[in-house]
């Protein structure tokens, strides 16, 4: 048990980058949405639930692999939207949203250099680690939630 929570702590502080152990698989259902997110987030969270199970890699933006911040780039990409390539990068140029007013297609931001979609009814995907790649995992408690802007492009990307 000890072992556990020492991978738990480690992968937690580790960021996107680093961490080589497995992740433990959550049943997932894609939440029953009770209200539609608009436009494009449909679009990103299909992109991003058929990435499940590919392989993370470090500057990754797919097809075949993606890092953390190069998967919600490609995911709202295919919604017709462009936003910045990196995690810091997004996290200042799209805007915060409070917690109670998180929708499925935004997304959940930390400060240690990490980004995910957050899915709706408390499940995150993203492209976790080299270890575990692209995943859908019970979502953790970001520092900010970002909201991206549809259907217009941020500017400069």
């Amino acid at each position: 048990m000890l072992r556990r929570a020492v991978v738990l702590v480690a992968l937690v502080t580790s960021g996107c980058a680093s961490a080589q152990a497995g992740t433990a698989r959550h049943p997932y259902v894609p939440p029953a949405r009770e209200a539609p997110p608009p436009g494009g987030a449909n679009v990103a969270l299909a992109f991003a639930e058929a990435q499940v199970g590919k392989k993370y890699c470090w500057g990754g933006s797919g097809p075949r692999c993606f890092d953390c911040s190069g998967f919600v780039q490609a995911a709202w990409r295919a919604a017709g939207v462009r936003i910045p390539r990196t995690t810091d990068a997004q996290g200042d140029a799209l805007p915060v949203v409070h917690p109670a007013d998180a929708r499925p297609g935004d997304l959940f931001w930390w400060k240690k250099g990490h980004v995910g979609i957050y899915a709706g009814n408390g499940w995150l995907i993203d492209a976790y680690h080299t270890g575990a790649g692209v995943v859908v995992r019970r979502a953790p408690t970001p520092d900010k939630i970002l909201r991206v802007q549809q259907p217009r492009a941020v500017a400069g990307y």
